[in-house]
């Protein structure tokens, strides 16, 4: 099966499925014990800056339905 067929098949599930999916799926990366929890805290410091970027109106954002084309668009 490839990459492709796989998104396929999970973008045709309901989405209640694809929550639980993804919910699944955060939870399995999130017990990578070998995640430097200082790194780990960095990450977290930077996305409360941009959340609060994002809230003051400081910067704006892309929709992450152009940011996931891009994405694609880049690994052809």
């Amino acid at each position: 099966m490839t990459f492709e067929q796989l998104e396929a098949e999970v973008l045709a599930l309901p989405r209640d499925s694809q929550i639980i999916l993804l919910a699944r799926l955060l939870e399995r990366l999130g017990e990578d014990s070998e995640i430097d929890q200082e790194i780990m805290a960095s990450w977290a410091e930077e996305a409360e800056k941009r959340d609060e970027a994002m809230d003051t109106n400081q910067v704006s954002g892309i929709p992450a339905k152009e940011v996931f084309q891009r994405v694609r668009a880049s690994l052809q």
